[in-house]
């Protein structure tokens, strides 16, 4: 037996070996997932978020062009000077430095009102843009409608501007009593826009795929060379991308990388915690294997203890239920002896008392038959236990031809010995006058009997019947009735109360009491 355990154990020991590393391997793989992942995440947030705060600009320009629009509109029709339009347009250039260049183009394709901000000085020029992309488009529009322009670097008199200023042009048509009368239009500054992310790691591509922002891999204002959707050995990108589409004008791009420096410090120092966690692991498994060894030696005695416990609990418990038979039959004799003695008596009410003694005896001797065919020795199905009562005394009192019906709800409730004896002679007591007294002279009647749990170790008990009721003669506290002083001793016994139920027809008590504890 000792070899085939060793055997075993050194199988066991092997394929746990085989486990705890391929776990850690797994666990390995898993963790790499993970925080490649999390950096995912946290680089689409970046993106969204930068996306959102473009977007929040790209509104308030759209609201500022609709103000220049409502202004101008509203000068046209009191038919003001020019001179008032673009002098409202100076002090809006004055007042918000993001724009840096406003314009009101007549339908010819002159600039009728042109103001620039260059070092703080206002200029005003007219020149023709008829030819230019953006008074083509916004010519094109729809009342109320924008054009935005792709973001390119600012070109004066033909050459880009230096230094360099990313340039967003924002235009909406003018209708004067809903007749095209011009356009309006802002140049942003869209340097200002850019800066909102300029400690990020993000990266600005216009509709050209030209780097505007950021390019630290890359040359600023040229076109990108990077692959967006390049992947590493894992199948993990080295960039993430989000397209940004302005109302269907535009499409621009950000992208981000991963913190690989984190994530390479992560592998290595999860690695090197999960190694070590497998050796210990290995190790704690080999000295459990020592010990198990060790302890094998008294396993045979604890098994042979164990089996010398189970068997003396087994000759326990047929003890048990042959001191109960024994018990039930010594009750069953006395019983007998009683019904023969009274074969002698002649007086009626002597023989009555005789077999009364007899259901009280039987009360018991039931509780002790139940407990000897029962699995449980030390409890009772007390719901079977009253039905068997009653209908003994129903059938022993009354016979079969009158109908004593009985309702009895008792589920699920059992009971220890201790409490099963006293409270089974109480019922035994209340049905008995109930045969007696309540249905005297009735040849049909009810018994109810209703068990209600309470709190640990409380119970309710209803029990009653349709009979007759008690006579105005009888105190039901203070009486001779050997049958109710019992019923009131026997409450008491069981910690509980004893109360008459005036408000059925009837005979009915309500009794609370208690389970009694076991001393054994």
């Amino acid at each position: 037996m000792g070899k085939k355990l060793i055997s075993i154990s050194s199988v066991l020991f092997l394929i746990t070996c085989v486990i705890i590393w391929n776990l850690s391997v797994q666990r390995i793989k898993l963790f790499h997932k993970n925080i490649t992942l999390v950096e995912e995440i946290k680089a689409k947030n970046k993106l969204k978020d930068a996306e959102s705060r473009l977007f929040e600009l790209y509104s308030i320009s759209k609201k500022n062009v609709i103000f220049l629009r409502d202004l101008i509109e509203m000068d046209l029709k009191a038919n003001a000077p020019l001179e008032v339009p673009q002098k409202k347009l100076s002090q809006f250039l004055k007042i918000d430095p993001n724009y840096f260049q406003a314009r009101f183009i007549d339908l010819e394709g002159m600039e009728v009102i042109r103001v620039e901000h260059k070092d703080s000085v206002m200029a005003s020029t007219s020149q023709f843009k008829g030819k230019r992309d953006y008074f083509k488009k916004t010519m094109e529009l729809n009342k109320g409608e924008f054009y935005i322009s792709n973001m390119d670097l600012n070109i004066e008199n033909g050459k880009v501007e230096v230094p360099h200023r990313p340039t967003v042009r924002f235009f909406t048509p003018i209708y004067i009593n809903n007749v095209l009368s011009g356009i309006v239009g802002l140049n942003l500054n869209a340097k200002n826009w850019l800066d909102t992310f300029k400690d990020e790691d993000i990266t600005f591509l216009n509709s050209k795929n030209e780097v505007f922002h950021n390019g630290e891999d890359e040359k600023l204002y040229a076109q990108s060379t990077i692959d967006l959707d390049k992947k590493d050995r894992h199948g993990n990108a080295f960039y993430y991308q989000r397209k940004i589409s302005l109302e269907g004008n535009q499409t621009w791009t950000l992208y981000t990388k991963p913190d690989i420096l984190s994530i390479q410090n992560q592998m290595a120092e999860y690695k090197k915690s999960t190694y070590i966690t497998a050796a210990i692991l290995t190790i704690g498994i080999v000295l459990f294997l020592c010990i198990i060894y060790m302890l094998y030696k008294k396993n045979s005695y604890i098994d042979t203890l164990n089996q010398t416990i189970k068997n003396r609990l087994s000759e326990r418990d047929t003890l048990l239920k042959e001191i109960h038979h024994r018990v039930k039959n010594n009750l069953q004799v006395i019983t007998s002896l009683l019904s023969l003695q009274s074969s002698f008596i002649k007086d009626d009410k002597i023989k009555g008392l005789f077999r009364y003694s007899q259901y009280r005896i039987n009360s018991m001797a039931i509780i002790h038959e139940m407990l000897y065919r029962s699995k449980d020795l030390s409890r009772i199905n007390y719901g079977d236990y009253v039905h068997q009562l009653a209908s003994k005394l129903i059938a022993s009192m009354r016979g079969s031809e009158k109908k004593i019906d009985l309702k009895i709800e008792a589920e699920e409730l059992h009971l220890n010995l201790d409490t099963s004896v006293p409270l089974g002679l109480m019922i035994n007591e209340i049905i008995t006058n109930s045969l007696k007294y309540g249905f005297k002279n009735k040849d049909e009647g009810l018994i109810s009997i209703k068990f209600e749990k309470l709190k640990y170790p409380n119970f309710l008990l209803h029990i009653g019947d349709n009979g007759t009721g008690f006579s105005d003669e009888i105190d039901f506290r203070n009486t001779k009735s050997l049958g109710l002083k019992l019923i009131h001793m026997l409450t008491l016994q069981l910690k509980g109360t004893v109360e008459k139920d005036n408000t059925e027809s009837g005979t009915h008590y309500i009794i609370t009491f208690q389970e009694i504890e076991q001393i054994s």
